[in-house]
């Protein structure tokens, strides 16, 4: 008999985004239960963020100036009522942020610490002090002081369960890592906070449970994806040396307005030019530099800001923050080194598709950004994304919490929750097929990197989908045993699942999109065509397989 947890709200994801729509929420109302893959506060991606977010706070900014940019940034892709949405909630939200406990970086004044970044026309950026460790801290202190939300440490939920009525959404099916247990959590409603699908590739910057989990759930529970081939690439992901890859320096630090420094390739000559230029043509022309060999034998350039005109202290002040201060722990001083980066999967621009109350095309499931898209376009402007989690996880609780008042929510369906069970349970047993887990999604790691990455054509993602394929067959056979507690080979094969379907749909959408936009770059389709491909593209199962698709941009 499988243990049943009775909630108002069911919060899939413990980082920025889920604990903010808890808040909501639970002063709205509601009783929450947050669940998270490992302990919250202490996992997911949101800790590895450098800490900036966007909100028009300058005099000379306004919320009208933002949501222009960021359609400008995103090359006219992105849902314009998310991007309003964004804009104008985005200076509320940061200082819901500081009550929350979070605190941004002022200067002498006590005023913002603003600064602009390519693709802002404004100083519009400011920092949590701490990074995105500083934000988390905040806001998990918040939720463990509201009586009304539950944290779900070490939970790693297996899918969705659907509802008696409608087919509805009626909470998930999860393993208590710590009891080695399945429980039902039945909710009257669902928000997913899982965020993006980062680890599919090599070079990345983010945590190891970057797995796309949530989005395929969504997914295999009926709801539509969008535009999931846009993929932020950040230019400036740390290649060498080993201790430090997949650490990030800041791209944004090369601008004249901040550090004014460069990438060389190995012949010492500045790659990008000033003023530097967006995330998406930044990472193309270090792409190129290292296709035509001018780069490293591991297909890196050099970040360097140790020729800044900046004096030394604003420099050493500059790279004073918990991030950096980790680079220096490994025998790197970022301030006068050459640091070998390459573009790395940042940032997943698609998603699950959603309406300006986060709503899903699921009843009763809502779902924030990075798990949810698209409002960004083909591009985001930095700093856009922790804005996001806060602007949309409190639209998404409060959503959340209005729909569990009104409608009461389903009972879960007995099918629905059979079904997940056993496909769990097949997995257990004598340790059983031949080849390992690992070295199955270091293959798939390897194949998104090389079909999807910033360079792609038609016959590369044709492999691609081929090679996951074959993939997919292969991790059909593996069983592992069973384990009372903290069962990781079990996560990491069904994460193995999830990732291979995430590739898949992230390859047929970017084999559908015959042109280049933004990070989306087709070298059989070099151009932009606003004509044909000014709309969204769009997945959702079928029997056979995702069925894609398009729809007009709003």
């Amino acid at each position: 008999m499988i243990e049943t947890i009775m909630t108002d709200v069911l919060v899939i994801g413990g980082g920025a985004a889920g604990l903010r729509a808890a808040l909501a929420a639970a002063e709205a109302g509601s009783q929450v239960t947050v669940t998270n893959k490992g302990p919250v506060a202490r996992s997911g991606i949101t800790l590895t963020a450098a800490g900036g977010l966007q909100a028009p706070f300058h005099p000379d900014d306004s919320p009208d100036i933002y949501f222009a940019d960021t359609v400008e940034c995103g090359y006219g892709l992105g849902d314009k009522n998310l991007a309003r949405v964004l804009a104008d909630d985005a200076c509320e939200r940061a200082l819901d942020a500081e009550r929350y406990g979070a605190r941004f970086v002022r200067n002498e004044s006590g005023e913002f610490d603003l600064l602009q970044f390519p693709g802002q026309s404004r100083r519009r950026n400011l920092f949590f002090k701490g990074g995105g460790v500083g934000l988390m801290a905040g806001l998990a202190r918040a939720c463990r002081e509201n009586e009304r939300i539950s944290l779900l440490d070490d939970f790693f939920v297996t899918g969705l369960i659907k509802g008696v009525s409608n087919g509805d959404v009626a909470g998930a099916l999860g393993l208590n890592l710590r009891t080695g247990k399945l429980q039902l959590v039945h909710s009257k409603a669902t928000v997913m906070a899982t965020g993006g699908c980062q680890r599919l590739w090599e070079v990345n910057d983010c945590p190891a449970d970057a797995t796309g989990d949530g989005i395929v759930y969504a997914y295999r529970a009926g709801a539509e994806l969008v535009d999931m081939e846009m993929v932020l690439f950040y230019p400036s992901v740390v290649l060498w040396p080993p201790s430090l890859q997949g650490a990030l320096v800041h791209y944004e630090f090369l601008a004249p307005d901040s550090l004014d420094g460069n990438v060389y390739d190995t012949s010492g000559r500045p790659v990008l030019p000033k003023p530097l230029p967006v995330r998406d043509a930044a990472m193309r022309i270090m792409d190129q530099a290292v296709r035509r060999g001018e780069g490293t034998a591991r297909g890196g350039l050099l970040w360097y800001v140790g020729d800044s005109p900046r004096d030394a202290a604003t420099v050493r002040n500059k790279l004073n923050t918990l991030q950096y201060n980790y680079i220096k722990q490994h025998g790197v001083d970022p301030a006068t080194a050459h640091i070998e980066v390459a573009p790395g999967a940042h940032y997943l621009l698609g998603g699950i598709g959603i309406d300006e109350e986060c709503a899903t095309s699921l009843t009763g499931l809502f779902a924030t950004p990075e798990c949810a898209g698209n409002f960004d376009g083909a591009n985001r402007l930095a700093g856009s994304g922790l804005t996001a989690t806060q602007v949309f996880g409190a639209r998404a609780g409060l959503a959340a919490h209005r729909h569990a008042s009104a409608n009461g929510g389903s009972l879960p369906d007995i099918a629905s929750v059979e079904e997940e069970e056993t496909r769990v349970r097949a997995r257990l047993g004598a340790r059983g097929g031949e080849a390992s887990v690992a070295e199955l999604r270091q293959r798939l790691a390897r194949a998104v990197q090389e079909y999807a990455g910033v360079s792609r054509d038609g016959s590369g993602l044709e492999r691609l989908l081929a090679i996951v394929g074959e993939l997919q067959a292969a991790g059909a056979g593996i069983t592992v045993p069973t384990v009372t507690r903290f069962n990781q080979p079990l996560v990491e094969l069904l994460e193995f699942d999830a990732m291979c379907e995430a590739a898949r749909i992230i390859a047929g959408s970017a084999l559908l999109r015959q042109e280049s936009r933004g990070h989306h770059f087709r070298s059989d389709y070099p151009f932009m065509d606003d004509k044909h491909w000014l709309k969204h593209t769009t997945a959702v199962r079928a029997a056979g397989g995702p069925i894609f698709g398009t729809r007009q941009v709003k």
